[in-house]
């Protein structure tokens, strides 16, 4: 009896622990981002998803903390939302339990790996994993496990000897599983319209966003951030009242 209350003790020490050091090492992240208040950025967008073929799209991103963003393109921007404004803490939100797995090379980089799992049942998200570098305590890659978009990894470059936690470029991985989609009209002919005109395919791809000419900390207004659209349809409504 005595062993098992030893053995007890000795696996709940370990991970207090390793919680321990994972919440150090997210608080270390967090304040990098803390020093971030405002911050204007060019943006490049390459879509690559066999479904879908649009040519690279550029726009202009805006981000005011604690969550004010906007983006302004003059075509369609296919754009993650986490590549709108990418920072840990939306991740780092909420009640949630930290995991400290283990030290893992990724490229040059030595990289602490940690899991953070939401305790709320509603939460989208079923698991996050951050691979972290422990030199520089930036993210270098996500991995999400969300409840209806499916697995979401996030590959993030930096530029060199950098400072603030700003990403140069981020590559955003979906795998949304098979779905059905239309077939062609050769293919119908051959399948004798026995699929009614559907085929199941596998809905994957990635997102490549670079980043250039950041701004950061010069003191954007809010009024830059007021929705535009609501602008415009209260106009409408004052013309028809007239």
């Amino acid at each position: 009896m005595k062993k098992i209350f030893i053995l007890f003790f000795a696996i709940t020490f370990v991970l207090n622990a390793q919680n321990n050091n994972a919440d150090k090492i997210l608080s270390v992240v967090k304040s990098k981002f803390e020093k971030i208040n405002d911050y204007k950025c060019d943006v490049n967008v390459k879509v690559d998803f066999d479904f879908i073929k649009m040519p690279d799209t550029k726009a202009v991103i805006y981000f005011k903390k604690p969550d004010k963003v906007k983006m302004e393109s003059k075509g369609f921007a296919m754009l993650p939302k986490q590549g709108i404004n990418f920072s840990p803490m939306q991740l780092l939100e909420g009640d949630f339990n930290t995991l400290y797995i283990r030290q893992e090379k990724l490229g040059n980089y030595t990289t602490d790996v940690i899991k953070i799992i939401p305790n709320s049942d509603s939460s989208n998200v079923i698991m996050t994993t951050l691979w972290i570098d422990n030199g520089q305590s930036l993210i270098r890659k996500i991995e999400t496990i969300a409840k209806k978009a499916g697995t979401i990894k996030i590959e993030l470059n930096y530029a060199v000897n950098q400072i603030l936690p700003l990403p140069e470029t981020a590559k955003f991985y979906f795998n949304f599983g098979e779905m059905s989609m239309p077939m062609n009209p050769m293919q119908q002919d051959n399948n004798d319209n026995k699929t009614k005109g559907r085929v199941p395919q596998e809905m994957k791809g990635s997102v490549t966003i670079t980043y250039s000419n950041y701004e950061i900390n010069k003191g954007l207004p809010d009024s830059l951030f007021k929705d535009d659209s609501k602008k415009d349809d209260s106009k409408k409504t004052d013309k028809k009242k007239k």
